[in-house]
């Protein structure tokens, strides 16, 4: 396994037509990704109450095909027992880090995962404030890829015209709809990369030892 991939890439991913697309820039196919078992339930909830604006059958298929091509994570009780520490931890330092999130950050830590693919910029800062207090997560330093890196490498693989197209027919994250101008008519593939690398440089000034390279 190469990564585990959290619901909200997941969610995002089956909404843009691009999840198995999204998952692969982290260098694998999505047999080698990883999902919590109850990512399949959870995210298609999630779609099905989020009122996008293209195919709700469309985004749930899409979510299926991925989760049946995925592993499913069962945490073992020594993950199960990491993830509540830092949940507890996070609680203290008032960050916040919510149950799926600590699972597969306590997944990537024990099993040695090389990375971790969430959307949750809240969730990346947080695991950064608590290295000093959770040595435990050292393990994770370095592993973690945040929405944007992704989009930045599909971008550069496939052109910004194809992934513009994707990402302005459902706007479900602002950060990527400011990137790619979905408000204007068009944009300039330069200034879209700027954007990207705009929030992942924000991101990295707020998690420089947490965020991959």
């Amino acid at each position: 396994m190469i990564a585990v991939v959290d619901n909200d890439i997941i969610f995002k991913g089956a909404c843009y037509s691009l999840l198995t697309a999204l998952c692969q820039a982290a260098g694998g196919q999505v047999m080698d990704l990883g999902t919590l078992s109850a990512a399949r339930f959870v995210v298609e909830r999630r779609i099905r109450r989020a009122g996008i604006k293209g195919d709700v059958s469309a985004a749930v298929e899409a979510l299926r095909t991925f989760i049946d091509g995925a592993t499913a994570l069962d945490p073992t009780a020594d993950e199960q027992n990491l993830a509540a520490e830092l949940e507890y931890a996070a609680q203290l330092l008032a960050l916040p880090l919510d149950a799926g999130e600590s699972l597969l950050c306590s997944i990537v830590a024990i099993r040695g995962i090389p990375w971790m693919l969430t959307g949750d910029k809240r969730a990346i800062e947080a695991l950064e404030s608590m290295l000093g207090a959770k040595p435990q997560l050292a393990a994770i330093s370095a592993k973690v890829k945040c929405l944007e890196q992704l989009v930045l490498a599909l971008v550069e693989k496939a052109g910004v015209p194809a992934i513009r197209e994707k990402v302005c027919a459902e706007r479900v994250d602002m950060a990527l709809t400011y990137s790619f101008s979905c408000f204007q008519p068009e944009a300039q593939p330069q200034s879209v990369l700027d954007g990207l690398n705009s929030y992942i440089g924000d991101l990295r000034g707020k998690a420089p030892h947490v965020l991959a390279p």
